[in-house]
């Protein structure tokens, strides 16, 4: 079995250009919603948030919006829903075209959130989606350390779950990349610059999506990851990956609460 590594990516070193990181987390949330992988992820955040007797989400380190454009509407399906995006940066142009193409359903967090230390005002089920391996087995223990001491449900949802077949798969997306770049929202120029005459955004995706996959945190790593967790008798854990439909790969997630 192939033990993650704690490489770096582009996008997380202080001098990677806004604009060309901007654009990569704006590519992997068009991705996301395009293809809606992480639907299987609704019935789980839905099962948490009944545990915890909460009717909202409070999204950590959500990038461009992740997911949630199209999670929003399948978890509004069993219930009411409300959803809050957070990031440590937030991409606020991002985040204000998702709350206008959702008419208002999805919301944002304006400063600042640093998944660690969540201000206790925000109160609901955490949720990380692809964001959970960018953080070394310490930071990853006290973020779910911080999400039990504050007595918050926390739903951690990281694909794939074969990094053999995601390895391959990595390459294949840069032909839709440089056929749908148009198309993605919210609409920059800067996005078109660094993806046809200066190609840095290709480049982010697919060095940053090589690295991400040997980064991820498998089921084993993750229940190594909870034990390390002071208190971590005080919730119940549910660790594992759910299939998705007509793909040969699953989603792992790590959801986590209070007892």
């Amino acid at each position: 079995l192939m033990r993650r590594r704690q490489l770096v990516e582009l996008e997380d070193l202080s001098w990677c250009p806004r604009a060309v990181r901007d654009g990569g987390t704006d590519w992997l949330g068009f991705m996301a919603n395009a293809t809606k992988v992480f639907s299987v992820a609704a019935p789980r955040i839905r099962a948490a948030m009944d545990a915890s007797g909460t009717n909202t989400v409070v999204d950590l380190c959500s990038g461009g919006g992740g997911p949630w454009l199209t999670l929003e509407r399948e978890l509004a399906k069993t219930g009411p829903a409300t959803v809050i995006l957070c990031d440590l940066y937030p991409n606020i142009d991002a985040f204000r075209d998702l709350r206008e193409r959702s008419r208002g359903r999805l919301r944002f967090h304006l400063e600042g959130v640093d998944a660690a230390d969540v201000p206790a005002h925000l109160d609901g089920v955490r949720t990380m989606f692809n964001a959970f391996h960018h953080f070394p087995a310490e930071a990853a223990v006290s973020i779910l350390s911080d999400a039990l001491s504050k007595r918050r449900a926390i739903a951690v949802f990281e694909g794939i779950n074969h990094r053999g077949i995601g390895l391959i798969a990595m390459p294949l997306q840069l032909p839709a990349l440089l056929l749908f770049t148009p198309f993605v929202r919210p609409f920059r120029w800067s996005r078109l610059l660094f993806t046809y005459l200066l190609p840095l955004i290709p480049l982010i995706v697919l060095f940053d999506g090589i690295v991400s996959l040997l980064r991820h945190y498998h089921e084993d790593e993750l229940r190594e990851l909870v034990a390390r967790t002071p208190g971590h008798e005080r919730f119940a854990w549910d660790i594992g990956s759910t299939r998705v439909a007509g793909l040969p790969i699953g989603v792992i997630h790590l959801v986590g609460t209070p007892k």
